[in-house]
C-alpha cells in the first residue's frame, strides 16, 4: 500500500497528470453507461418487447452490479486498483460491443423473426455488463481517492461531474446515431476502439499502489464489510439517502409532474432535466466550496437543499416552482457521495478500496431499492406525500453531517 505521508513526492510524474487521467476514466465510464441507456429503445424495438418484458430484462444490469460487489472488492485488493481499472476499462466497452452484437448477429442468422434465445443471451451479457460496470466504478474511485490524497484537498466532486457530463455527451451521440440508423453494434465498436487508445495513452498516469491507513498487509476478502466501523456505515447511510433521492428523481419526477402537477405532456420532464443539469454543474464547483467551508458544511447544506427542493415540489403549486425545487434537489445530491468517498481516505484503520466498496454498495441499494419502494408507498398514501417523506430523509442527511467530524 502507498504511504499516506507526502504522496506527491512518491509520484514519478506531476500529480496533475494523474488527475487528468483519472478524470478521463470517469468520463469514459459515464460515456459507456449512458451509451447503453441511450440505445434501450432500439433494443426494445428489435426484440419486439413489451413494457413489462423490457422492465424484467433491464433488471439484469443492476443484478450484475449487486452480485459483482464482492468480486470487485476482492480483485481490487488482490491486484490493486490500477490493474483492475485497466482491465475494466477494456472489458466495459468490450462487453458493450457484445451486447450490440447479440441482436445484430441474431437478426442475420435466420433471416426471419428474432429468435427467442437471443433475448436470453442478451440478458446474460447485460448481467455481465453490470458486473464490469461495478468493477470499473470501484477501481476508478479507489484511484481517485489516492489522487485526492496526493492533492491534500477535495477534488472528488469534479471527477463525478465528468461522469455526469459524459452522460449528456453520450445521450446526444446515441440520439444522433440512432436517428441515422447506425446499429448499436457499430456504435459500441467505436467506443471500444476509443477505449483501447485511452488505456494505452493513460496507463502510465495511474497510481501503482493504493493508499491505506490500515497498518500491515490485509488479506484480500470477498467480505466487503470486514473491518468496517460505525463511521464507514455512517458514510454508507449518507450515500444511501443521497442516491435514493437521486433515484427518485430519475424514475418518478416525470410521473410526479404529470400526475400531481398536471402539467402538459411537453413539460413533464422539466424537473428531471433541471435536476440533472444542476447536479452536473454543481459538481464542478463543489470541491472549491468544500475546501473553503469544509465537508461538514457542504453535506449539511446538501441535505437541507434537497429537502427544501422536495418540499417545494410538494407544497408550492406550479411548473416553475417545481422546476426550481427539482434543481435544488440536484444541487443537494451532487456532492454527498463524492465527499463520502473522500472521507474514506482520511479515516483511520480501514483499507480504502474495501471501505469505498462498502459505502458504494450501501448507497447503491438506495438507488435501486428506493424507486420501487416509492411506487408501493404511492399506492397507499399518494405520490405527493411520498415525496414529502423523501424530503425527511434528505433532511436527515443534513442533520447527521456533523458526525463527519468524528472520522
Amino acid at each position: 500500500m502507498m504511504r499516506t505521508e507526502n504522496l506527491s513526492a512518491q509520484l514519478p510524474y506531476p500529480k496533475v497528470r494523474y488527475r487528468v487521467a483519472i478524470g478521463i476514466f470517469f468520463f469514459f465510464q459515464g460515456f459507456n453507461f449512458a451509451s447503453w441507456a441511450a440505445r434501450i429503445p432500439d433494443f426494445k424495438a428489435v426484440f419486439g418487447l413489451g413494457e413489462a418484458q423490457l422492465g424484467t430484462l433491464l433488471f439484469a444490469f443492476p443484478l450484475g452490479q449487486l452480485l459483482g460487489v464482492p468480486l470487485a472488492g476482492y480483485l481490487v485488493e488482490r491486484f490493486r486498483s490500477r490493474r483492475t481499472l485497466l482491465w475494466a476499462a477494456f472489458l466495459y466497452p468490450f462487453t458493450l460491443s457484445l451486447l450490440g452484437a447479440v441482436p445484430y448477429l441474431a437478426s442475420r442468422m435466420g433471416g426471419g423473426p428474432m429468435p427467442g434465445w437471443a433475448v436470453w443471451v442478451f440478458g446474460f451479457v447485460l448481467f455481465c455488463l453490470g458486473l464490469v460496470a461495478n468493477l470499473h466504478n470501484l477501481s476508478v474511485n479507489t484511484q481517485a481517492v489516492g489522487v485526492e490524497k496526493a492533492y491534500g484537498r477535495s477534488i472528488m466532486a469534479a471527477f463525478h461531474g465528468l461522469w455526469s457530463l459524459a452522460g449528456f455527451a453520450a445521450g446526444l451521440a446515441g440520439s444522433f446515431l440512432a436517428a441515422h440508423s447506425v446499429a448499436p453494434f457499430f456504435h459500441y465498436l467505436g467506443i471500444l476502439a476509443a477505449g483501447l487508445l485511452l488505456i494505452g495513452f493513460l496507463q502510465p498516469y495511474t497510481l501503482k499502489e493504493d493508499i491505506s491507513s490500515k497498518e500491515g498487509k490485509e488479506r484480500p476478502t470477498f467480505n466487503i464489510f470486514k473491518g468496517m466501523d460505525k463511521f464507514v456505515f455512517l458514510l454508507g447511510f449518507l450515500a444511501f439517502g443521497s442516491m435514493l433521492c437521486e433515484g427518485v428523481m430519475y424514475d418518478w419526477s416525470a410521473v410526479y409532474f404529470e400526475e400531481c402537477l398536471h402539467v402538459e405532456e411537453a413539460y413533464i420532464r422539466v424537473g428531471y432535466t433541471a435536476c440533472m443539469l444542476a447536479m452536473a454543474a454543481c459538481r464542478f464547483v463543489a470541491d472549491g466550496i468544500a475546501n473553503r467551508f469544509g465537508p461538514v458544511t457542504v453535506v449539511r447544506m446538501s441535505g437541507l437543499l434537497a429537502a427544501a427542493g422536495f418540499l417545494i415540489m410538494v407544497f408550492v403549486p406550479g411548473l416553475v416552482a417545481a422546476a426550481i425545487g427539482s434543481a435544488l434537489v440536484g444541487l443537494g445530491v451532487s456532492s454527498v457521495v463524492p465527499i463520502c468517498y473522500g472521507a474514506v481516505s482520511r479515516h483511520k484503520g480501514v483499507v480504502a478500496g474495501r471501505a469505498i466498496n462498502a459505502v458504494s454498495t450501501i448507497g447503491f441499494f438506495g438507488f435501486v431499492i428506493g424507486p420501487p419502494v416509492v411506487g408501493h408507498l404511492a399506492e397507499w398514501i399518494g405520490l405527493r406525500w411520498v415525496f414529502a417523506l423523501v424530503a425527511l430523509l434528505a433532511a436527515a442527511i443534513g442533520l447527521l453531517a456533523g458526525k463527519l467530524r468524528k472520522g
